[in-house]
């Protein structure tokens, strides 16, 4: 926040808008908002388009937009059950609806995913396998990538933070594994629901 009141469009206020939102979405942090990560995110985009921290900006945009639009899917139908049927114990839960190094070059995925699969089968357990392995999380995180797979992203995350748990890249994968279980549990309520409609209309 200092930095930030100095100023927000020269460097290091780009890292520091990247610091803010990672501390807003943290899953350890009691003041966690979703909101206010989104808002420091998109801070971040907009005064520095070219930054090297603004692509794993958008990831984390990218999974807010989903949350928001799962959740708007649950409430929809909700609402829809309720006017069919009063007597429905709604399973409703409040979740927020607001959701550094290059790790992809030009947007060729295909080549970011072997480059690091590479890493991997030269370096077996030992460093910088922790980096490849959290490269390959947000390479298949990437709002840019066709072959975009959250539960490919969620497998690297979580061996990352099994096998190096002291890692400078673990802690933020702990961060995108909480959002991934956030849209899982709304998933889940969307599925309960729909279930509870077609008991209904038996």
């Amino acid at each position: 926040m200092q930095i930030i009141s100095e100023t927000e469009t020269e460097p290091p206020a780009d890292v520091a808008f990247y610091a803010l939102g990672e501390v807003y979405a943290h899953h350890d942090y009691e003041g966690r908002d979703y909101a206010q990560s989104k808002y420091y995110f998109e801070k971040l985009n907009e005064n520095f388009p070219d930054s090297p921290l603004t692509s794993e900006a958008n990831i984390y945009l990218s999974l807010f937009e989903t949350i928001a639009a799962q959740e708007k899917t649950v409430a929809d139908v909700e609402q829809q059950s309720m006017q069919k049927q009063s007597q429905i114990k709604k399973k409703k839960k409040t979740v927020p609806v607001t959701v550094r190094r290059k790790f992809v070059e030009n947007q060729n995925f295909d080549d970011a995913v072997n480059r690091n699969v590479q890493i991997l089968k030269e370096v077996g357990n030992e460093k910088p396998a922790d980096e490849a392995l959290y490269n390959l999380g947000m390479i298949y995180a990437h709002v840019g990538n066709p072959a975009k797979d959250y539960k490919k992203s969620q497998i690297y995350f979580h061996v990352l933070t099994m096998q190096f748990p002291d890692s400078e890249f673990a802690e933020e994968a702990q961060i995108l594994l909480g959002l991934f279980e956030t849209i899982e549990k709304i998933q889940q309520i969307d599925i309960d629901i729909e279930q509870q409609k077609k008991q209904l209309t038996r």
